[in-house]
């Protein structure tokens, strides 16, 4: 479809080229992994409990097992909530 000259674009459409090939840095997914147990479990970790791992897509809790219960509890509705948030493409598939 041809432009005319002087029509408006919504910003959000320049970067959608970018936006379907892109992925979100591993600080990036292990801060909102962070920010989204802690909505939904009320429970607090640290950043260096946490880690990403991007080519096979794993988050890795390193936290004592109470709190690995509990958030394999919520396993489901964690990773729905990054998908969300993050995009399909760069949400975890897995949390160990």
């Amino acid at each position: 479809m041809p432009k005319r000259r002087g029509e408006i674009i919504a910003v959000r459409d320049l970067f959608d080229k970018y936006r379907k090939t892109l992925q979100a840095p591993q600080k990036t997914v292990e801060v909102e992994s962070i920010r989204v147990i802690g909505e939904l479990t009320n429970l607090k970790l640290n950043e260096d409990q946490v880690d990403y791992t991007v080519v096979s897509r794993t988050l890795n809790i390193k936290a004592p097992s109470l709190i690995k219960q509990e958030i394999k509890f919520h396993h489901e509705a964690i990773l729905l909530e990054l998908k969300n948030r993050l995009g399909v493409k760069s949400a975890p598939q897995c949390i160990l």
